[in-house]
């Protein structure tokens, strides 16, 4: 005998949870990414010849190379992320009353989505793939890798909003000192991340000899920019290290919140990783799972960012203020 159905909750959606749907959407777009630096490492960019959206003329291409069907695996892959974005923005547009913040980071998100399809075009119908080594290919790449940064942010902050109702509009009284300080925080992870691109480029389109003909040729007046530019990466990289390092002490202090806690750490901790792998990929000159396992960290790291800036600066309670200090209040209640 079955059971007789529950009736969904008004507003509540049959079928897959607003949760669950939040995170598939934030997975397949996180494999999205890591298929475009498989299309860049191989050289597959130019696969699909300057079709868009179809691939050498066809919207099924059988009889073609590898670099055919890699590049046309990511556009087709690339393609129901695009269908899953809006999956879940017609899902938090249905929530809207109860849910709010969903809506917002879900049109955030589905906007840098519709962004990364027009990039994508771009860089094909311009030509700018296979053996284009110009400065403007550097460049859009690198852009490209920061959109899908705030596409990925935007994502991590719906799934975080998914799982339970958050206040809404977010509470930023007394908190705007602490918002510099966080904000640039991750203004600099922005930074290293569009450096990261340009020098994965430079290493795509002149792929060094050994470390030491690396090395030289980043410090040669006669190299190509993206040469001489790849080596800003891992300077900012440590530079930004220590800045997060410094914040995490300083907004742990201002606003101890426990349910950031946890984030908190977790950031530091694959930020560090994130560090020794960047080292090891230098040295081994960036074989492409080193690459791969690289760019999946540095996403996730600026994911945790995102988190931990977004709890810090919303959850309810005041910012200590040298008039607030635990021992102040202690020395006024013994006196």
């Amino acid at each position: 005998m079955s059971r007789p159905s529950v009736p969904a909750k008004e507003g509540q959606p049959r079928g897959i949870t607003t949760a669950a749907l939040a995170w598939t959407t934030f997975a397949v777009n996180g494999i999205v990414i890591l298929q475009g630096a498989v299309v860049r490492a191989t050289g597959s960019g130019a696969g699909c010849g300057r079709d868009w959206p179809r691939c050498q003329g066809e919207f099924l291409p059988l009889d073609h190379g590898f670099a055919t069907w890699i590049e046309y695996s990511h556009r087709a892959l690339s393609g129901v992320a695009l269908l899953m974005g809006v999956w879940l923005l017609i899902r938090a547009f249905r929530l809207r009353k109860a849910n709010p913040g969903l809506l917002a980071w879900t049109v955030a998100s589905t906007t840098f989505l519709g962004i990364e399809a027009l990039i994508g075009a771009a860089t094909v119908l311009s030509g700018l793939t296979g053996d284009n080594v110009s400065v403007a290919r550097g460049l859009l790449v690198a852009f490209h890798l920061l959109n899908s940064l705030w596409l990925m942010g935007s994502l991590s902050l719906a799934v975080h909003h998914a799982h339970a109702d958050q206040p809404w509009p977010p509470g930023w009284h007394g908190r705007s000192g602490l918002g510099w300080l966080v904000g640039l925080g991750l203004l600099g992870m922005m930074v290293v991340m569009f450096s990261g691109g340009i020098a994965a480029m430079g290493n795509t389109m002149f792929p060094p000899e050994s470390l030491e003909a690396g090395l030289s040729e980043d410090f040669s007046t006669a190299s190509h920019p993206l040469i001489r530019l790849r080596i800003l990466h891992p300077l900012l990289a440590i530079a930004v290290g220590i800045y997060l390092w410094a914040i995490h002490a300083v907004t742990g202090w201002l606003r101890p919140i426990p349910e950031a806690g946890p984030w908190r750490r977790l950031l530091l901790w694959a930020y560090a990783v994130q560090l020794v792998i960047g080292a090891v990929n230098l040295s081994l000159l960036g074989p492409i799972m080193l690459q791969l396992t690289h760019l999946a960290v540095a996403v996730g790291v600026f994911c945790l960012w995102t988190l931990v800036a977004w709890i810090v600066l919303t959850a309810p309670g005041p910012v200590r203020t040298p008039g607030n200090l635990p021992w102040r209040s202690r020395e006024a209640v013994s006196a």
